[in-house]
């Protein structure tokens, strides 16, 4: 008799094996426990059941930005995280007069701190539960595969709903092993986040893409915020009548930074991994994904640099779009090089190989496991032939303001029609607030000629596709407007939405109202939602089909290969652990795990390696700075450790032994970027900025106008 999926969900777990890797690892809190004697090794001094409890220190003082991680740094809700995460609000305070994305920012005293803008937002961990019985320990055992989806969605959204009675509170159902686990992660949401202190560009991305993912590295990747709340300790709104949140928990720093071979850790929230992926997956990322996508990043970048060099003004708003578009396109191309070098696909087949070999090893699993693994493959069939359709249309909406805009606006209204916990995730009330703060945003980020030539160009690329993959609901849009050139120039002719009050409006409007509307972005948005929402209840099935697949499969890997068993990084608390250590990344080089200041000067020149006037007087006396490390005679800038990293750990804390602060994480190494689809022992690295520079920048560089937050991060 064939288990069902309860059955192998109680089926002896292999989830409580040891790592493969010494180093390799993104743990949940409690997991920690599975690893005293590797920890012991390393040298750890806090006691396991105060490391693995995310309401102590010093996990009880990681928080999120929602896309970045963040860390309490004093009493007064001092926030350490990097400067590439505080991009977006750098932008929003620019103008061309004061561009304080490219110039940086320092608050004089705590009444200047800077508000970061409307949808800011920070979440400090309250409570992990695991809620695996609650979401699906009560399905009936005969579902389709729409009726699963639609009731773990349902118990998911009731969940969510009973957590968020409480005031201030944020929380998510988290989704472990392809759906054998869930947990539920509630949060202590603050509304009112400032800016501190941010440095100069050219500090804080200190060789901008050339030196992005690379080592040896000299950028002093910090920011610090401050979050407040109402004067009777409640979240609230930005308001000058606020005072600093006190948290439960801060983390101290150690000025002594980072040393050669000592114990590091990393808290924070990893965004997604796929460990576990199959190798087809792998192998239509490298042939498919990744090349188109560097492809349109390309593209979108030639557009987006030729308009910032036009003005101040757009200079100063498309800073943060063309960082972040340049990052994603040296991570494919990254992932592309390592998938060369490391003949990570074939190792991922191989793997993959000898999961089937288990299976046909045994009758009854054969039974159970070899039906899985034939349906996911027709699954990534379908998959692969719907993809370019799928991306075309998601990246209208992602790279075009306005029609991203006037999709919210249908797709909003829309649910609105519906009972709130059967809208679509992404559209209930809990997130109107911030599809309002969205809106508001963009007066400080819109550059409508940039977006008018991102949209000829996606328009261009739509038409070349082949007519079976073409979107037919843009086709006649476009050929009812007279081609792509007049259907531009239609949308770009005074465009009603890139008013702030015009926008906000369109929340309020109904769908009737939409319907009849004369804009031609709406009516846009209005014909492509007609032929996306059938292929969403087509998507739904496809879901359900994967809640029912993926634990199976999952439970096959997991069974057939004793070995590093954590979850797939998901946005939630994770911590990792390894040591402070230099690589070799090819035949005859040995990679430093330090850089100084003195590499600084070194590389100092053109853009991007224009570092301030004032860092480079101070590096003239780096050597006997009270900052400076003894062995290496200069103040250190970054550092390498063996830590298993991803994006969304980007301001992360790196922690010591006895959990003091001695850095911020940045970034990984340039030869393991495929380090998201496997681990490399010998050449997976983190890059993390040193405390030290940090306070040497404060001291030596800022001088004077920094003291007060030196003080305070010192705790002096």
């Amino acid at each position: 008799m064939l288990p069902s999926l309860l059955a192998l969900l109680l089926l002896p777990s292999p989830l409580l094996g040891t790592p493969a890797h010494a180093d390799e690892g993104m743990w949940l809190p409690e997991q920690l426990r599975d690893h005293a004697e590797r920890l012991d090794e390393l040298g750890l001094q806090l006691p396991l059941d105060q490391l693995s409890d995310p309401e102590q220190a010093p996990l009880g003082a990681i928080v999120s930005l929602g896309f970045c991680s963040a860390s309490f740094v004093s009493p007064d809700g001092l926030i350490a995280t990097n400067h590439h995460c505080v991009a977006g609000y750098l932008q929003q305070l620019s103008s061309a007069e004061e561009n304080r994305a490219r110039e940086g920012y320092l608050a004089p005293s705590r009444d200047q701190e800077l508000s970061a803008g409307p949808g800011a937002r920070l979440w400090i961990v309250e409570e992990i539960s695991d809620v695996t019985d609650q979401v699906v320990g009560k399905l009936p055992k005969r579902l389709s595969d729409k009726q699963r989806e639609a009731r773990i969605d349902r118990a998911e959204k009731e969940i969510v709903a009973a957590c968020e009675a409480t005031p201030d509170t944020r929380c998510r159902v988290a989704t472990m092993y392809s759906g054998l686990e869930y947990k539920l992660l509630r949060h202590k949401e603050l509304r009112d986040v400032r800016v501190v202190y941010a440095p100069h560009e050219r500090v804080g991305d200190y060789g901008g893409e050339i030196d992005n993912w690379m080592w040896p590295r000299h950028s002093g990747d910090f920011s610090l915020l401050r979050a407040y709340v109402a004067p009777d300790g409640q979240s609230a709104d930005y308001s000058p009548d606020n005072v600093p949140y006190r948290p439960p928990h801060w983390l101290p720093i150690d000025p002594t930074g980072a040393q050669d071979g000592e114990l590091v850790m990393v808290a924070g929230f990893p965004g997604r991994t796929s460990r576990y992926a199959r190798a087809e997956s792998l192998r239509f990322a490298r042939d498919v994904e990744y090349p188109d996508s560097i492809e349109v990043a390309d593209q979108s970048l030639a557009i987006l640099r030729d308009e910032a060099g036009k003005s101040d003004e757009a200079a100063a708003r498309l800073a943060a779009p063309i960082g972040w578009i340049e990052n994603g396109r040296k991570y494919r191309q990254g992932m592309l090089d390592n998938f060369r070098r490391s003949r990570v696909v074939e190792r991922v087949e191989a793997r993959e190989q000898a999961l089937r070999d288990w299976i046909a090893a045994d009758r009854v699993r054969t039974r159970i496991y070899g039906p899985v693994l034939d349906e996911l493959h027709a699954r990534h069939e379908e998959r692969s032939q719907r993809w370019a359709q799928d991306v075309l249309h998601g990246r209208l909406l992602s790279y075009v303001d306005l029609l991203g805009v006037a999709d919210t606006a249908v797709r909003l209204a829309t649910e609105r029609q519906k009972p709130d916990l059967e809208r679509d995730a992404g559209y209930q009330q809990r997130d109107e607030d911030r599809i309002a703060a969205r809106f508001a945003r963009m007066d400080k980020s819109l550059w409508l000629p940039a977006d008018r030539r991102v949209l000829a160009m996606l328009l261009a690329r739509h038409a070349a596709l082949p007519a079976d993959q073409r979107i037919p609901a843009l086709d006649a849009f476009v050929a009812a407007h007279g081609g792509a050139d007049a259907t531009v120039d239609l949308l770009f002719q005074a465009p009603a939405l890139a008013d702030a009050a015009a926008r906000q409006a369109l929340l309020e409007t109904d769908l009737a109202g939409l319907k009849a509307s004369q804009d031609p972005w709406i009516q846009l948005a209005l014909a492509l939602e007609a032929w996306d929402a059938p292929r969403r209840d087509e998507a739904d099935e496809r879901a359900g089909a994967g809640l029912r697949l993926g634990p199976q499969y999952m439970q096959a890997l997991l069974g057939s290969r004793p070995g590093a068993v954590y979850p797939d990084a998901d946005s939630t608390l994770r911590v990792t652990f390894g040591q402070v250590k230099g690589y070799q990344p090819r035949d005859g080089v040995w990679h430093l795990p330090h850089t100084t200041v003195a590499g600084v000067v070194e590389k100092a020149g053109d853009d991007p390696f224009d570092a301030p006037d004032k860092v480079l007087a101070a590096a003239a006396r780096s050597p006997q700075s009270r900052w400076a490390d003894p062995d290496l005679g200069d103040v250190p800038v970054d550092f390498l450790a063996t830590l298993d990293t991803t994006g969304g750990n980007s301001g992360s804390a790196t922690i010591n032994a006895k959990g003091e602060l001695v850095g911020l994480i940045f970034d990984g190494n340039y030869e393991a970027m495929s380090a998201d689809w496997l681990f490399d022992d010998d050449l997976t690295r983190s890059i993390h900025v040193d405390v030290r520079y940090i306070l040497w920048m404060l001291d030596d560089v800022e001088g004077a106008p920094a003291k007060w937050i030196l003080d305070e991060l010192l705790g002096e």
